[in-house]
């Protein structure tokens, strides 16, 4: 009896040994079956579409930009589409053509976070990454850009440096601001420049004339109201170069202004302000932010948003350099 007994008692071990062995091998190929789904579920770069939304394409730096940007597409195997337009309202449809098409992110050069809330809205609405450039709108999934103040405040800073070696205590500084008031993110780098000046000057700065010269077209027009304002002008700031290379070449074609006493002051680096400030002539200094070596991790940062990588999300800053004589060999 006894030994029936541990027979059954051993039969019963055995039995439920094997019912565990057979639910711990189903667990295990329910998991591997998960991942291989989630492997198969995650999209390779030739199935992703990025798309890019930014207005004119009318600086140089721009143009350079988006080139970039194709290239390293091309590189990894993504692909990329971009519109660029003059107008906002062209800008905000085709955005919305973008979002129709289905595309697996999309990069937006913001200049106004109000004018592109909606859009932003429809665009997570149908499940399509927004990253933000240039001006942070509230919500969005990514942003890079630079802190605009800080920004123009270096470019103040650069200009500071100059007046200081060649105006002292005393002495009025002339000053002329090459602005572009319809873009907010400007207007603020605008105020960084102008309190830089304030600031960090001995001499008194006079800002007795301005105009909008976002483009060169523009800043030729600049250019030539600013010899016909009834001031012998010390000093020039822009909120980029694209702009400023054209006062430069309104300014040349007059004859107008000293390097001793004449000094122009931009932002962006653009090759034709490199030029010029290699020539020791009254353009003097510029900012260089890395925009274009930054494409690649502009496009890093889409494609990871449309794979759903967290990492890709949040906020990204760029850094910058202050260029002058001293130093444009390097950046040329």
């Amino acid at each position: 009896m006894k030994k029936l007994m541990a027979l059954l008692l051993v039969l019963a071990l055995g039995m439920s040994l094997t019912a565990c062995s057979g639910g711990a091998e189903t667990s295990t190929d329910s998991q591997s079956e998960a991942a291989d789904s989630g492997d198969s579920g995650a999209k390779e770069n030739s199935d992703i579409t990025i798309a890019y939304s930014t207005n004119a394409l009318t600086t140089q730096i721009f143009r350079d930009q988006v080139t970039a940007m194709q290239e390293y597409c091309d590189e990894i195997g993504v692909n990329f589409l971009y519109s660029a337009q003059e107008q906002t309202d062209a800008q905000l449809e085709a955005i919305d053509n973008y979002i129709a098409m289905g595309v697996d992110c999309l990069i937006v050069h913001v200049t106004s976070a109000d004018t592109f809330a909606e859009s932003m809205k429809n665009c997570q609405e149908a499940g399509i990454p927004w990253f933000s450039y240039d001006t942070k709108i509230e919500g969005d999934d990514a942003y890079y850009g630079w802190d605009n103040y800080d920004l123009g405040y270096a470019i103040g800073t650069n200009a500071a440096n100059w007046v200081n070696e060649n105006f002292g205590a005393g002495d009025t500084v002339y000053a002329a601001s090459n602005n572009y008031p319809s873009a907010d993110f400007l207007l603020t780098r605008e105020e960084g420049y102008k309190a830089a000046l304030d600031e960090l000057c001995e001499a008194t700065i006079d800002w007795v004339v301005e105009a909008e010269g976002g483009t060169t077209d523009n800043g030729v027009t600049a250019g030539e109201n600013f010899t016909q304002c009834g001031y012998d002008l010390n000093l020039v700031c822009a909120i980029n170069d694209s702009g400023l290379c054209g006062v430069y070449q309104a300014f040349q074609a007059a004859g107008y202004g000293d390097p001793e006493t004449l000094g122009l002051f931009g932002c962006d680096s653009d090759p034709e302000a490199l030029d010029a400030i290699a020539e020791g002539g009254i353009y003097k200094g510029t900012i260089n932010t890395g925009l274009v070596k930054l494409a690649p991790e502009f496009i890093d940062i889409a494609v990871g948003l449309a794979k759903g990588d967290e990492s890709a999300k949040g906020d990204h800053w760029g850094d910058f350099t202050l260029i002058t004589a001293d130093n444009v060999e390097e950046w040329m």
